[in-house]
């Protein structure tokens, strides 16, 4: 362990292994068996619990506790992980849980936002480059696709599946699958239409966002995707309405698609 900074009120396990520039604040408690890779930086007060894997870089403000044991009634103690990809920002009070499963942790990508005591229960899958504002709360097996966005105190039902680029809107009650890039609000959530905004901050746009605006006019009047110009994007949809769901997908707020007869 080179040019580490452990406060002297810290308390941190001999079998935690800690990266060259980790930065360990006050009162923080590490247990172990845990890694903290390089330039990992913990604020005051963070409780990183065993069986955590922290990326190179990610950084948790004050009071974030991490790796908690499945709030699970089935759980009986195994070992099992919860990771988080490189460059994560973790902010105050947020409380993120190992998994149920040994063969596959809980996982959080590379270049996240987890805002204020947002929560990511047992199970989940959480892409690269996802925000969750203020008070998100991921029930147990949510999968959470790539440059997906939040809105503040939005709760999510377990097994409930959110494509990448999709925004979903403030105080939201996700209880069926939202579609990757789509705009979904309400209680219950409902597709409205394409992340425009989003999409076109990551790129996406010309035909490429023609295309989509296609697909999703075809889904809203209850059509299907085949014969429409295979993009990227519309090969990336028509995978996640051919993946199995346990939850069914969210409707359309205007006219009736098949999966709502």
């Amino acid at each position: 362990m080179t040019n580490l900074h452990i406060h002297p009120t810290a308390v941190v396990s001999p079998s935690a292994q800690i990266g060259a520039g980790v930065e360990i604040g006050p009162y923080c408690v590490v247990e172990g068996p845990c890694v903290l890779e390089a330039g990992v930086i913990l604020g005051a007060h963070v409780v990183i619990r065993p069986y955590v894997r922290l990326g190179a870089g990610v950084r948790v403000a004050p009071h974030a506790v991490l790796g908690g044991e499945p709030q699970d009634l089935s759980f009986k103690g195994q070992e099992t992980w919860l990771e988080v990809g490189e460059r994560t920002v973790i902010r105050e009070g947020v409380i993120l849980h190992r998994s149920t499963r040994e063969d596959r942790p809980t996982r959080i990508g590379a270049d996240c936002y987890l805002m204020a005591h947002s929560h990511v229960a047992h199970d989940c899958q959480v892409g690269d480059g996802v925000i969750l504002t203020n008070a998100v709360n991921l029930a147990g097996h949510v999968e959470v696709g790539e440059k997906a966005v939040l809105g503040g105190m939005t709760g999510v039902h377990q097994f409930v599946r959110i494509g990448a680029y999709a925004m979903v809107g403030g105080a939201s009650k996700v209880g069926k699958d939202i579609l990757p890039f789509a705009l979904a609000d309400g209680r219950p959530a409902r597709h409205y239409r394409l992340n425009t905004v989003g999409l076109r901050r990551h790129g996406i746009g010309g035909g490429r966002y023609r295309a989509l605006e296609q697909a999703f006019r075809t889904l809203r009047e209850g059509g299907l995707l085949n014969g429409l110009p295979l993009t990227e994007e519309v090969a990336r949809l028509r995978a996640f309405l051919e993946a199995p769901s346990k939850r069914g997908i969210a409707a359309f707020v205007y006219p009736q698609a098949k999966w709502e007869e």
